[in-house]
């Protein structure tokens, strides 16, 4: 059995300031993934917005988090589909592989390469 990862317990509680992070690293995976553009901003600060509301919702689970991310650009992706060479789920996975590598926990080769938006 693998225990879940609980944020709580691993991700600073400064959510305003890890979901500019996460933000921010989503932005900068996708546009060494594919080419820079303004969508890519878009979908991390929608991806900001959900993580934002789901840690002040008590919800610290990485699963949870991932759905939520995935779920809110699902419902408006219109606004990024002409575009995004990825989808709303795309998103989400990456979201859980960052939030893993942030929480310190273990993780495989088929994970994301995360980006670190603090590095030059």
């Amino acid at each position: 059995m693998v225990d879940p990862i609980n944020l709580a317990e691993t991700i600073s509680d400064n959510h305003e300031a890890e979901g500019a992070r996460l933000s921010a690293s989503i932005a900068g995976y996708l546009d060494l993934e594919w080419c820079p553009q303004e969508v890519h901003v878009q979908m991390g600060e929608s991806a900001k917005r959900s993580y934002i509301t789901a840690r002040e919702a008590g919800n610290h689970e990485i699963m949870a988090i991932m759905t939520q991310v995935s779920d809110d650009l699902e419902k408006n992706w219109g606004k990024y589909d002409k575009d995004a060479f990825v989808n709303a789920w795309d998103i989400g996975n990456y979201v859980s592989d960052y939030l893993i590598a942030r929480s310190g926990g273990e993780s495989c080769d088929c994970n994301a390469a995360i980006f670190n938006p603090d590095e030059p």
